[in-house]
């Protein structure tokens, strides 16, 4: 049977396929990389160390793209002079939060960005790579992450995850880093789209480091206030507020204690 990685290149596909290479885990056909064009640059320097492990283990990485994911969204959003006209075709909906002005209840848009971007690109390269033969689709799922697990829709597919299933243990993201580590090789960068809406604050300061890509992230916000079809507002941020007025600092960047990580919790009940 066919054996191909869905690769994120984050901490724990990236694991799976050194695992692979190294003989941990059974050799990979390939991996493949479903590229949203919209990665941090870490991610993309990363896919170059990747690319140069996998290779001298005979492990092709292959990408796809269904095209521009910020540049989908941007084009398809509602012109702000004229609320009933789009700038483009139908965009699979990123889950950006909305607020309706006036009102105290926020929501967030269903998302279908990893759907169509991410799933649908995999799949059809993987029909091409088994002719729609029998094939098992791996994925970087550890075992804190149990509640993405999932059977799969495509009958002459197999989803497998062998962080949970294909060592001795089931590996935790903590587990990844350190078995990294212990090799020698580089930590992986965190995988998401530069405007991703689930980003922790931790993750938007990271961002907030490199001018260029907040700069690119803040123009997408304000670029999507407007949205076809909604009444509210939307925003990248679950504060629905413009990024540029969000405080991402933590207590200890304002020189203040962080209880939590000095006692047991029960000083400020």
């Amino acid at each position: 049977m066919l054996r191909v990685l869905s690769l994120g290149a984050g901490v724990q596909s990236s694991t799976v396929l050194c695992m692979s290479c190294d003989g941990v885990l059974p050799k990979l056909d390939a991996a493949i990389f479903a590229d949203t064009q919209w990665e941090p640059k870490a991610v993309y320097q990363w896919l170059g160390w990747l690319g140069a492990k996998a290779e001298a283990a005979s492990i092709p990485i292959l990408t796809v793209s269904k095209g521009n994911l910020r540049a989908d969204a941007l084009r398809s959003r509602m012109r702000s002079d004229e609320h009933k006209q789009m700038e483009g075709g139908r965009w699979a909906s990123m889950p950006l939060y909305t607020h309706l002005k006036g009102q105290a209840t926020k929501g967030q848009i269903r998302r279908q960005c990893t759907k169509e971007y991410k799933i649908e690109p995999i799949t059809k390269k993987l029909r091409e790579l088994s002719n729609g033969q029998p094939a098992e689709l791996w994925f970087g799922i550890s075992g804190d992450e149990l509640r993405r697990v999932r059977m799969s829709k495509v009958r002459w597919i197999t989803n497998y995850y062998p962080l949970i299933f294909g060592l001795d243990r089931p590996y935790h993201r903590r587990d990844c880093l350190a078995w990294m580590a212990k090799q020698g090789y580089p930590a992986p960068p965190r995988s998401a789209c530069i405007g991703c809406p689930y980003h922790s604050d931790a993750e938007w300061r990271f961002i907030k480091a490199d001018p260029e890509q907040w700069d690119d992230a803040v123009s997408f916000d304000a670029g999507i206030r407007r949205v076809c079809g909604l009444t509210a507002e939307t925003y990248l941020h679950r504060s629905c507020k413009p990024l540029p007025m969000i405080d991402f600092e933590t207590l200890e960047d304002k020189g203040q204690q962080n209880w939590i990580h000095e006692c047991e919790g029960m000083c400020g009940v």
